[in-house]
C-alpha cells in the first residue's frame, strides 16, 4: 500500500491548499512531527479491524485495505499542536474522527512515557493546542467532546475573516 498517496489523497479532498507526497514525507522523517493513522486492515483470520498506528517510516507491512484517516501532531519544548486532522470524506460522520483523535493522544502519551529522551522533542507538554476555523462546527463539537475548550480566537488566521478558534486539552493525568 502506498501510504503517501492514501494521506495526499486525504489532505486534498479536506483542505483548499493541495500538496505532493513530498509533504508528508518530510514531516515523517522529521523529529518534530507524528504521524498517526487509522486503518482499515484484515487480519489473519480475515476480519476487518480499525486501528490506529504511528507512520515512522514510508514502509508498512499489514494488509491494509485502506487508511480512513490521519492526525499529525508538532511537538515544541513546551507543548504539542495538532498541526492537521483529516478523515476520508466517503467516511466523515462515523465516529472515525474521534476514534483518531482520542486513540493517537493516549498512543502519543504512553509513547513519551516509554522513550522520554531530553534530547528529544517534547510531544505531550502541558497541554495540546489546536487551531480550528470558527465555522468548522463539526470539528469544534468533535473537539469539545473529546475535552479541549476554547481558550481564544486567532484573527483572519485562514485568510481575510475567517478567524480560527484556539483550543486546548490540558494534559492528560
Amino acid at each position: 500500500m502506498k501510504i503517501l498517496e492514501n494521506l495526499v489523497k486525504i489532505h486534498n479532498e479536506n483542505f483548499e491548499k493541495t500538496v505532493k507526497a513530498e509533504y508528508f514525507s518530510e514531516m515523517i522523517l522529521s523529529k518534530q512531527y507524528a504521524i498517526y493513522c487509522l486503518f482499515d486492515f484484515i487480519d489473519e483470520s480475515e476480519v476487518k479491524i480499525f486501528e490506529i498506528f504511528k507512520v515512522e517510516n514510508l514502509v508498512f507491512e499489514k494488509k491494509i485495505k485502506k487508511i480512513l484517516g490521519y492526525i499529525i501532531f508538532y511537538g515544541t519544548i513546551e507543548n504539542t499542536d495538532i498541526f492537521e486532522i483529516a478523515i476520508l470524506k466517503s467516511c466523515q460522520n462515523k465516529g472515525f474522527g474521534k476514534i483518531l483523535l482520542e486513540n493517537s493522544i493516549k498512543e502519543l502519551f504512553f509513547s513519551k512515557i516509554k522513550n522520554d529522551s531530553s534530547d528529544e522533542i517534547n510531544f505531550f507538554g502541558e497541554d495540546i493546542f489546536l487551531e480550528v476555523y470558527k465555522k468548522n462546527l463539526f470539528a469544534i463539537k468533535l473537539y469539545e467532546k473529546i475535552g479541549f475548550e476554547k481558550i481564544s480566537v486567532r484573527k483572519n488566521y485562514y485568510g481575510q475573516n475567517k478567524n480560527a478558534i484556539i483550543m486546548m486539552l490540558k494534559k492528560l493525568k
